[in-house]
């Protein structure tokens, strides 16, 4: 039986989202979001979507919806930080409801919280849920690809993997945590404030590919330097010269007993091909094989999200109750689906 499924969150991930659920056939038993511009309206128009497409209609109200149904998956898409996203979260468990979060932080919890993602676990285990963080980074491009790729191996011994992307089409909230438009001291400045955190995952995804591998993390080292544009860069939000920041190279490395097993570099930036810098996914892996794959352009981010978490659904019977990481489960392919 197909499964119900509950939309929580329809920001621009979100609305993705649920446009891949409805294409999927699956019935959509409620539409949560606090934005008092979308609640009332019926899920359809906010999607942009022929009137009658679905009958659910969008609330602020989270409780009212999810007491409404049993035994939904809720999908979420609100934020990248498990300190704002475990509350919602762990009321979904409570009310019975599965729950697939698209929240950076959520892949593996216990990086960012090790006392939250335990609350997190136990309160799934409780109601006989299951709890599951995906998407594309992290999630898959820079620590589930790395790992399928290790299949062949004898021995690994050294890993990096290098994501290049496009921030064009992203807004301001992004730009602004990328530095895009600040100058180098500036730029340095808001690192050291917290202003400019540069990607949000390698924290989870160097867990992710550690626990699989059986690692034994020493330490981490971590950088964030800016990229500086030499030409003029453009996009729908905003104009930088020469001179400014064009966006953040962030690095991080990882060690086992001393020795660097793990480097994760993800460059980003708006219009790279204005100074002929192409997108791509890159990953090299050294060990008794050599491996070295190359994706051009890059993984698309946004679609890619949606269809991790959406395809995710139809995984989560295989585990037990609790919460589920990536690496407990086979790879999340689309089922039984052709062009």
């Amino acid at each position: 039986m197909t499964r119900e499924v509950i939309l929580y969150g329809l920001g621009s991930m979100g609305q993705r989202i649920a446009r891949l659920a409805l294409e999927r056939g699956y019935r959509i038993a409620g539409a949560i979001d606090l934005d008092r511009a979308k609640a009332g309206q019926p899920l359809s128009r906010v999607l942009g979507l022929p009137k009658g497409t679905c009958d659910a209609t969008v609330s602020d109200d989270a409780a009212s919806v999810l007491a409404a149904t049993t035994g939904a998956v809720v999908l979420q898409a609100t934020s990248s930080f498990l300190a704002q996203v475990a509350g919602p979260i762990a009321h979904c468990l409570e009310q019975g409801h599965d729950v697939i979060s698209i929240a950076e932080e959520m892949t593996f919890p216990a990086a960012a919280s090790p006392e939250t993602a335990d609350r997190l676990n136990r309160i799934a285990a409780q109601h006989g849920v299951r709890l599951l963080g995906t998407g594309v980074n992290p999630g898959f491009a820079m620590d589930m690809l790395v790992l399928a790729l290790t299949v062949p191996c004898g021995r690994v011994d050294y890993i990096l993997a290098t994501r290049t992307n496009d921030l064009s089409d992203f807004g301001p909230t992004v730009l602004t945590g990328q530095g895009v438009g600040l100058s180098p001291d500036e730029f340095h400045s808001a690192v050291a404030d917290g202003r400019v955190v540069g990607h949000v995952g390698f924290d989870q995804s160097v867990a992710l590919i550690a626990r699989h591998l059986g690692w034994k993390i020493d330490r981490v080292e971590e950088t964030r330097t800016p990229i500086m544009s030499t030409v003029t860069r453009a996009t729908d939000h905003l104009t930088i010269t020469t001179g400014q920041v064009a966006g953040c190279l962030h690095c991080m490395k990882a060690f086992v007993d001393g020795r660097e097993v793990l480097h994760l570099e993800h460059p980003q930036q708006i219009r790279p091909d204005l100074e002929a810098q192409a997108t791509s996914d890159r990953i090299i892996i050294t060990g008794d094989q050599a491996i070295d794959m190359v994706i051009a352009p890059e993984i698309g981010g946004g679609a890619g999200t949606a269809a991790a978490a959406v395809n995710a659904i139809e995984y989560l019977a295989c585990t037990a109750p609790g919460l589920i990481h990536l690496t407990d489960l086979p790879l999340n392919s689309p089922r039984a689906l052709t062009a």
